[in-house]
């Protein structure tokens, strides 16, 4: 341990919704970013309208300077920073790789939450997979950053338990909430010299990637659990995709059932009422509890039933030709 100076000028980077507390947090303290850096707009929904990213949103609400670089590596923003002599950069979930000049630029380096107990799930899709994988805990960690994807010393971590009832959307929002005050506990730490660097051990890293249009799409052929765990780890948003009668549906929430499959994977075997639809995956059946027709809102899956008047019989299958 070695002593170290105060942190007095602080740099966010982020984008997502999963940042927006860390910089809320951030900003109620004497941690309060001096300038913010996001992604720039980006075109969302059908009519492909430009959206701020959620961080800008938060930062504009704060009154912090906010600006959107096409490239992080650009000179002129490198030269921005420079001149404001930052005591430490923290980002989470950018987006984009920093440059070598500029994590070298800050005072105390340039530091990243991270949703995973690192070395596991280093990249782009940590909670998604935590969830794919039915993981009963996953965490986070604040780790020193360098050239390479999220192998950086390690300067905290915190486990945290996956329930039963979490899919994408929760677990992100809990996750979130408690990594900005991990954040906060970090600088503080930072400060006095009470933190033990940790290395990562590369024996133990696994990685997880960016989510692709095809990995939406769920494989009625697989075991009950797994296609369970894909729905959570893909719910509310961008949600996992089927096909019914030609058109894509997307489905939110399942049930498993204690029920051998008796029909090919895909098929719909009942439809109970006030609870969903039964459809057989690889193994068993599986109990489908929310979901979301093309072009409308999340509703039960037994409410669709009864507008689309489903049939015992009726596949869920993808066929040939079908696209996400």
């Amino acid at each position: 341990m070695i002593h170290i100076s105060p942190i007095k000028r602080t740099i966010f980077i982020g984008t997502p919704e999963f940042a927006v507390p860390a910089l809320q947090k951030l900003a109620e303290t004497e941690y309060r970013p001096e300038l913010v850096i996001t992604q720039p707009a980006r075109p969302k929904g059908r009519k492909l309208k430009l959206i701020d990213s959620p961080v800008k949103q938060a930062a504009e609400g704060l009154f912090i300077t906010v600006i959107e670089p096409e490239n992080i590596k650009e000179d002129e923003l490198f030269q921005r920073l420079k001149t404001l002599r930052p005591d430490i950069i923290i980002t989470v979930a950018y987006g984009a790789f920093l440059p070598k000049k500029i994590l070298q630029l800050p005072v105390h380096g340039c530091i990243n939450l991270h949703p995973s107990l690192l070395p596991e799930y280093r990249g782009a899709t940590p909670i998604n997979q935590a969830l794919f994988d039915g993981k009963n805990y996953t965490g986070l960690t604040v780790a020193k950053m360098d050239v390479r994807m999220d192998s950086g010393p390690i300067l905290q971590q915190k486990r945290i338990p996956v329930d039963d009832a979490d899919n994408y959307t929760s677990l992100s929002q809990k996750l979130a909430n408690t990594g900005a005050g991990l954040l906060i506990d970090v600088l503080k730490k930072l400060e006095s010299g009470k933190l033990e660097v940790i290395e990562q051990n590369e024996s133990e890293a696994t990685y997880c990637y960016k989510l692709k249009k095809e990995d939406l799409i769920l494989n009625w052929e697989a075991k009950a659990i797994d296609i369970h765990n894909r729905v959570r780890g893909l719910a509310l948003e961008p949600g996992a995709i089927t096909f019914f009668r030609g058109r894509r549906i997307k489905i939110i929430e399942t049930e498993l059932l204690d029920k051998a499959a008796d029909s090919e994977p895909g098929m719909i075997s009942d439809v109970i009422k006030k609870k969903g639809i039964i459809v057989s995956a690889g193994d068993r059946k599986i109990l489908l509890t929310r979901v979301q027709p093309a072009g409308k809102k999340i509703m039960t899956a037994f409410d669709f039933s009864l507008g689309a008047r489903i049939e015992r019989g009726e596949s869920l299958k993808s066929g040939v030709g079908d696209r996400p």
